[in-house]
């Protein structure tokens, strides 16, 4: 079995791809977490997205350009982060090849410290993060900023579990002494906080109105894991403004001390100080300066320069000015004296005006310092890209500010200016001649491989949102021009597939194939580097009598994986074996008779194989000669070919293009780009962090862009053999639903680590399965298979039970084959022959004589029906049962069809006027029943309770609640009738409104009857958004179909009833939707769509005649159970739309509600059941937009028209997929469509057939017992 332990690199993870030049190279490339924080975050490393922060589980130090916005995805982001651990930072002597810069900023004049309050803001919102993961993040940040290492940084943030922790300081503050001190009491207080669940967002800073951004103190802290938002605080402080947020909760943390740095001493031109750019452009008269910092006023100015206030508007941050008489001096950077620029690096806080102020420079003058021809920069108009150099003045751009895990281009530490004419773009080369990215990262995929460059053109720079590559860029087969002189098809042929229970397949099979090249799988090697091969079955003899090239093929991956023999090619190889080794291969191939050698050695110098010792860095030379001498010693009429990973990891250990100068083929294998072992690796698919996507093994996609590798490399594309599997790799999914509609469904995934996907009958390995015994699976009449296919990978796939597997069927090789024809490659290679179909081999030897039989009488019976079928189903002779029942299936879909037509034309448009009044009728009456069924969740309620008083309602109470609103006042008052007799007493009542549930919790009620409810409601909405999404939801009925008013559920008031009458209180529900506007007209007519779906199934009948006229002649070469399982499914369907409708009468305009749904129902299942002629899904029919509402109106769940509804509404449903088969032109005469169609059909649950209606499940049983299944009735 060829398994290839494949690692494809995807997306922006921005990976190493070699450790060789990597500082601290103990971190291997595909390590999750950067490196161990070493020195300031110059010297860390890069990546360009915060997908590390899933998949690191360590503490991470964080940098990043403060004004670069972190939630636009088309922003170029750089981000530097480092692995925290329990140490400090290693001291800055990283090798920094950058230009250090004096900076008299940075100059500290101690003083003592001083006690401030901070304001802490905290937000309502609860985090994820724990108390626990806070508390270690703040502790490791506070002890790394103690190191001197931080005393010019800023901003800083510290990443652990979703715990983000941001620190800022301005220039004037002591960095080192201060940030630990406020983290310090920030700790302390987290400790006194009771709560569990802390706020998502905290703010804890010194920023009061005398102080400017020199001086301002942060801290914010996110614990969901938001970056972004702690970057928009940063930058709130780095503007010199305060955070003040109205909605957060505030409160003072006292006693913290700070320590300042006075302000920097004003710079005298005139002192010698010769460490200041401007100490070059001394010159008489000069001024004594300081610089703006933001927030800075003409006050605080005055006061830093010890001199009285002056007009000191307009000025930027970084900008100097004078503090004395005199003129400002020159301070503007020259080039250096070998004609290259100033150089300055951009820190996290830098925009283009803050640099060019602080260096007496426009900005227009710093754009035409760089545009064009500075690496990474993008202008002015863009966010500033931090750790670039880039000039200022004139002169040649400096080199790129090298990046610690930069494995190509100019970035690489120790890289060295270009030789005359040469780019920077082609320094340090990707192996395989892959892709390199701007941030110096190798690739094979279009993230790495697509060449743009930024608004400015600049080298080293991409559009906003992309990786831009610098070199060797393209995802296109390569070194193509020429054709092979002939194109191969190779097989590997699995010499122990009789250790198998079955799918056994005997050597001597192969003859008769369309391959050219046969594979013996495989050949070993003993202790004395011996030829040695295992032909315990008797094969050997029968393979090499094949017309076939044969070629003997050594390695594979269990021999060069096994604990006991991964070593026996390396060391046959070594310089001392290897001329045995060759002697033997060229005596035993000459002595059987082979035609050629193959070497499969699975993989030399392959670093991370689980279970064995790391390959040698030897392995990839000495294949090489083993190669080399091999190729001499072979005759000229034996081939030699070798597999290839298509791995770019695997691959690069290989010295391919000289290896394939020798070889006259490469078996490329570019099958198990996917599997198991994704499981829980990062690096395996694109978008998936995860790795247990479910992703097919040999998708289209990927294939090409390791074309592309391995011809970028060197190789002529004539020479690769591309890899074609005859199995599928199987999956176990966690949620099939999920994966149903579609792949990329966050929830649709694969259960770890170790497969439980149910293995093969014959393969018995979960994970791996042979085409044979999918193609098997899809065959039986399993309830819940379902075939896929995705055109855009080329992936046919199918569902079946828990399981998910990816494989190429017949007609995906024969698209393949002709794609890597037409792309002039060398051929193909099936792995392997034996997994494609069951046989009948054994190892015993073949009987061709078989007994004579007598002709089998002829079939002259007629039934014309489904009826007269069933009464005869246990005497009609086996060979029969074919052309019997597609007679009686024709007479039935002939007087069907005409029946429906006849309908069309006569008594539809009757039905149609009775049902979509039905419809319109049927609208108030669901919609009152859902808010009296729902109200309570959307509503409160007031309720009119009439009540009387606590004597009479006690006597006759009969719920709790009945008397709550009874009264002690006199139970009756008195009415004079008009004449002298005695006034009749009239019990008293009085109306409260009183705040209750809504119904349909009655808890509350007060005085009435039971049934109906008869107090009055007044409803006021709290969730109005919910209710009317909700109503939809479940009714079916929209927003814009109601209106605000009040339902009369009867009111006893007279039409001359006053406003104030007490019998308001009585049978009305204030405030609620009412139906507003949906009436018959707005019902939409299906007829054109069962006018379509005649039409298409008109053609239906003339094909079966022809059938039935061929079966007569005994002329049908495919089974008969297909025709009749494709054929009568679709045909009961008919049958049963027709019966249906003509069973729908046209009745009287006033019918009571039950009745009225029943014919709703009827008229649209015999619709539905129409919709998959027409190809379409009910969703998909503009006829039938509103149907989902008239099914919610009715109430029609568990409904049998509903149960149709359900199944022909599904985009994969059998139904439509039969129909799309059976009605395409000449389909009855393509046995390959006819199978399919009967293989969907059995594959259907006896749920979903029964889903479909009696008139169909009866029928399909009739067919069934005269097929001769037990049918359970």
């Amino acid at each position: 079995m060829r398994i290839l332990h494949l690692v494809v690199l995807w997306g922006s993870l921005a990976l190493s791809m070699t450790t060789a030049s990597a500082f601290h190279g103990t971190n291997l490339p595909l390590n999750p977490c950067p490196a161990d924080c070493y020195g300031s975050p110059e010297n860390w490393h890069v990546y360009s997205s915060f997908d590390r922060l899933q998949i690191c589980e360590q503490p991470l130090l964080l940098d990043f350009a403060i004004h670069t916005p972190l939630e636009d995805p088309n922003t170029t982001v750089k981000l530097r982060m480092c692995t925290l651990n329990d140490g400090l930072s290693q001291s800055n002597d990283f090798p920094f090849d950058g230009t250090e810069q004096f900076d008299p900023d940075s100059i500290s004049y101690p003083v003592d410290g001083s006690l401030v309050s901070f304001d802490l803001f905290t937000s309502n919102e609860k985090g994820t993060a724990t108390t626990n993961d806070l508390r270690n993040t703040i502790d490791l940040l506070q002890r790394q900023l103690t190191d001197s290492v931080y005393r010019n940084t800023d901003f800083l943030i510290a990443y652990s579990k979703g715990a983000v922790v941001a620190v800022y300081s301005g220039a004037a503050i002591d960095k080192t002494k201060t940030l630990p001190s406020v983290l310090h009491l920030f700790q302390e207080h987290l400790n006194t906080t009771a709560s569990t669940k802390l706020p998502m967002n905290m703010r804890l800073q010194l920023c009061e109105e005398d102080r400017n951004g020199d001086h301002i103190i942060g801290v914010a802290i996110n614990i969901a894991g938001n970056i972004p938002t702690v970057q928009e605080t940063v930058q709130t402080w780095n503007k010199a403004a305060c955070v003040n947020n109205t909605e957060e909760y505030s409160t003072k943390l006292k006693g913290i001390r700070i320590f300042e740095a006075s302000a920097p001493k004003p710079i005298d031109s005139t002192n010698g100080n010769s460490g200041h750019l401007l100490a070059r452009a001394q010159r008489a008269n000069s001024c004594r300066t300081t610089t703006v910092a933001f927030g800075d006023s003409c006050g605080s100015l005055a006061k830093k320069c010890s001199i009285s206030s002056a007009d000191l508007s307009n000025l930027r941050p970084g900008q100097m000015i004078c503090c004395s008489k005199g003129s400002l001096p020159d301070i503007t950077p020259k080039p250096h004296p070998d004609g290259s620029c100033a150089t300055y690096t951009i820190k996290p806080d830098d925009d283009c005006s803050r640099i060019a102020a602080s260096n007496g420079l426009k900005i227009d003058q710093l754009e035409k310092f760089n545009d064009k021809t500075t690496w990474g920069w993008s202008g002015c108009k863009t966010p500033l890209v931090i750790g670039t150099n880039i000039c200022l003045s004139k002169g040649t751009s400096p080199l790129p500010a090298p990046v610690s895990n930069a494995v190509c281009g100019p970035l690489v530490p120790g890289t060295k200016k270009p030789s005359a004419g040469q780019k920077l773009e082609s320094l340090n080369p990707c192996p395989l001649n892959s892709c390199c990215n701007i941030w110096g990262q190798c690739g094979t995929t279009p993230d790495y491989c697509t060449p743009a460059t930024g608004p400015t053109g600049n080298p080293g720079t991409a559009p906003r949102g992309k990786n831009g590559c610098i070199s060797n860029c393209g995802v296109s087969i390569k070194n193509n021009a020429k054709p092979p002189s002939s194109f191969i098809n190779v097989a590997y042929y699995e010499s122990w597939n009789w250790d198998r229970p079955c799918l056994n397949y005997r050597a001597e099979d192969m003859r008769d194939t369309k391959y050219t090249h046969a594979h013996w799988a495989f050949a070993s090697i003993d202790n004395n580097f011996q030829v040695t091969v295992n032909d315990t079955y008797k094969q050997l003899d029968d393979f090499l009598q094949l017309p076939q090239k044969r070629v003997l093929s050594f390695g594979g991956w269990g021999f060069s994986t096994s604990p006991t023999t991964y070593d026996k090619l390396r060391q046959a190889m070594y310089p001392e074996h290897v001329d045995k080794f060759v002697d033997s291969i060229v005596k035993y191939l000459n002595q059987k008779g082979f035609d050629g050698v193959d070497i499969d050695w699975e993989y030399p110098g392959a670093p991370d194989i689980r279970g064995i010792p790391a390959g040698l860095k030897s392995d990839g030379p000495n294949y090489l000669t083993f190669l080399k001498k091999l190729r001499s010693k072979l005759p000229a009429s034996k081939s030699l070919s070798m597999a290839a990973p298509a791995s770019y990891w695997y691959l690069k250990s290989f010295p391919i293009a000289a290896m394939s100068k020798l070889v006259d083929y490469i078996v490329y294998m570019t099958y198990d780009l996917h599997d198991q072992w994704d499981y829980d690796n990062h690096w395996t698919q694109d978008g998936c962090i995860s790795g247990n996507c479910l992703r097919g093994h040999v998708n289209l996609t990927e294939t090409m862009y390791a074309l592309a590798m391995i011809t970028k490399s060197g190789v002529d594309a004539n020479k690769v053999v591309v890899g074609l599997p005859s199995y599928g790799r199987s999956f176990g999914m966690t949620n099939r639903a999920a994966c149903e509609k579609s792949l990329n469904d966050p929830h649709c995934t694969f259960k770890g680590p170790n497969s439980t996907a149910t293995p093969g009958e014959c393969t018995g390995t979960a994970g791996y399965i042979a085409n044979a015994e999918i193609e098997e699976i899809i065959n039986m009449d399993f309830d819940d298979t379902r075939v896929d296919y995705d055109p855009v990978s080329d992936t046919t796939m199918v569902f079946y039970g828990s399981n998910w597997v990816a494989y190429m069927p017949a007609e995906s090789k024969a698209n393949r084959t002709a794609i890597y024809k037409a792309a002039n490659l060398g051929g193909v290679v099936d792995w392997a022959v034996d997994l494609q179909e069951y046989t009948d081999d054994s190892l015993e030897p073949y009987d061709d004589e078989l007994p004579d039989t007598d002709p089998l009488p002829p079939c002259n019976d007629v039934y014309n029906s489904m009826e007269e079928l069933d009464a005869a189903a246990g005497n009609i002779p086996e060979h029969c049962v074919t052309l019997y029942t597609l007679t009686a299936l024709n007479n039935l879909l002939k007087q069907s069809l005409s029946n429906y037509t006849d309908m069309l034309s006569n008594g539809y448009d009757d039905k149609f006027k009775v049902y979509s009044k039905s419809v319109a009728d049927q609208a108030g009456s669901t919609l009152r029943d859902w808010i009296t069924t729902n109200g309570t969740n959307y509503y409160t309620c007031e309720v009119a309770e009439a009540a009387i008083c606590c004597d009479s309602c006690k006597r006759n109470q009969r719920r709790p609640s009945e008397c709550d609103y009874c009264f002690d006042d006199d139970c009756f008052h008195y009415v004079h009738s008009g004449d002298f007799g005695p006034p009749t007493p009239v019990l008293r009542t009085k109306v409260y409104k009183e705040s209750e549930p809504c119904p349909p919790d009655y808890s509350k009620r007060g005085y009435g009857p039971d049934d109906p409810y008869e107090q009055s409601v007044y409803w006021t909405f709290f969730n109005e958004t919910g209710f009317f999404t909700d109503m939809e939801s479940d009714t079916g009925i929209p927003k814009n179909k109601t209106k605000m008013g009040d339902y009369n559920r009867g009111n006893p008031c007279a039409p001359s009833s006053k406003p104030d009458d007490p019998c308001w209180a009585s049978g009305i529900d204030y405030n609620v939707p009412l139906i507003n506007g949906y009436s018959a007209s707005d019902v939409a007519n299906p007829k054109e769509i069962v006018r379509k779906g005649l039409e298409n199934a008109q053609t239906l009948g003339p094909q079966i005649d022809s059938i039935i006229a061929t079966l007569k002649l005994d002329g049908w070469i495919g089974e008969g159970s297909d025709l009749i399982d494709s054929l009568s499914m679709p045909i009961f369907m008919i049958a049963s739309a027709t019966e249906k409708m003509g069973l729908v009468e046209t009745i009287a305009d006033k019918i009571e509600e039950a009745k009225r749904k029943a014919f709703i129902l009827e008229f649209l299942s015999a619709i539905f059941l129409f919709i998959p002629i027409v190809g379409e899904i009910i969703g998909s029919v503009a006829e039938l937009a509103d149907v989902v509402v008239i099914m919610g109106l009715i109430g029609a769940a568990g409904n049998a028209g509903m149960d149709i509804y359900t199944i022909v509404d599904d985009p994969h449903n059998a139904p439509l997929a039969i129909f799309d088969l059976i009605l395409s032109p000449l389909a009855l005469a393509d046995v390959a469509k006819i199978n399919k169609a009967a293989n969907i059909r059995r594959g259907m649950k006896g749920d979903d057939v029964a889903k479909l209606g009696d008139g169909v499940k009866s029928r399909m049983e009739t067919v069934e017992k005269v097929k001769g299944k037990c049918v359970s009735r």
